[in-house]
């Protein structure tokens, strides 16, 4: 088991919204509350249970459809899942920086998309199924802008408390609405909370999913402040370095004002803002790869 410590408190649903269509909204817009890595913790091995799941074919080799993913990124990809199922860096070879939020999309997507098309900014997006229910038009600024997107499970789960079956539906769910609003099937995943076990891995092997993880955590969830972001990213700016940001789960003004500074100032030190896939084609990750540990950067 893999764990590390994030946040997140999930509402009761199902009571919630049979008070309306705008509560919902509210809900959607709050429920998301993200935290810090945390320790990576091995845990004792256990038997897996029986997997429906594993008798469902895996999708068809993913085409890109709205994401900016090129044949070369994907054949990238598939290089580096023949030697590692996740990374948190690249192979700190050039001077290439990936970008990347998660939990929307929410009201501060649009702005934030908006922020990187004016600044001429590749980034990366992790997207929360659920938060489709509320904030499609988030993705679709994604998708126009030319962003790269990624899976972030249907109503991010604390997968190491699922069974693998259920583990699969996160997983699948999500990219099964992504894939409706018309960017590909996505190939990139992010474990909400950080938090991963044998069964996640399993399960994003079986849909040919690489796990994404980060080098540098701001924080941002905290909301700490413009100036402690800023200065937590430059500060551990390195080669192949992949930024977790937010752009959902709550307050996220201080991200969007930490932004041009972030992206000022990397450039300043001559570092090229990518996606993901293209930090992976243009500085393939080691083999040696490492979970985020405790107490973040």
């Amino acid at each position: 088991m893999f764990r590390t410590r994030r946040r997140w408190r999930l509402p009761v649903l199902g009571a919630i919204l049979l008070l309306g269509a705008g509560l919902g909204m509210a809900v959607a817009m709050g429920a998301i509350d993200s935290g810090r890595p945390g320790q990576h913790v091995p845990a004792v091995a256990r038997r897996a249970p029986v997997d429906r799941a594993a008798h469902v074919a895996p999708p068809a080799p993913a085409r890109p459809s709205g994401a900016p993913v090129t044949a070369q990124q994907l054949t990238a990809i598939d290089a580096t899942l023949r030697y590692t199922p996740f990374i948190s860096i690249g192979g700190n070879r050039r001077r290439v920086i990936a970008l990347t939020f998660d939990d929307g999309p929410s009201p501060y997507t649009p702005p934030i998309v908006r922020l990187l098309a004016r600044m001429r900014v590749a980034a990366t997006f992790f997207v929360v199924g659920q938060q489709l229910d509320f904030f499609s038009a988030g993705l679709r600024d994604e998708l126009r802008t030319g962003l790269a997107i990624g899976d972030h499970t249907e109503n991010h789960a604390w997968l190491i408390r699922l069974k693998r079956p259920a583990q699969f539906g996160q997983v699948r769910d999500a990219a099964a609405r992504i894939s409706q609003l018309g960017a590909a099937f996505p190939r990139l995943f992010r474990p909400p909370y950080g938090s991963f076990d044998r069964a996640t891995l399993a399960v994003l092997r079986q849909l040919r999913m690489l796990m994404v993880l980060w080098s540098i955590d701001p924080s941002d969830w905290r909301r700490p402040g413009v100036g402690p972001i800023v200065s937590n990213v430059l500060s551990h700016a390195r080669p192949g370095a992949i930024v977790l940001l937010h752009d959902g789960g709550g307050d996220r003004s201080q991200t969007l004002a930490a932004l041009p500074q972030i992206i000022n100032g990397l450039r300043g030190r001559h570092y090229q803002l990518v996606t993901v896939p293209q930090l992976i084609q243009l500085d393939p990750p080691g083999r040696n790869q490492k979970p985020p540990v405790a107490g973040g950067l």
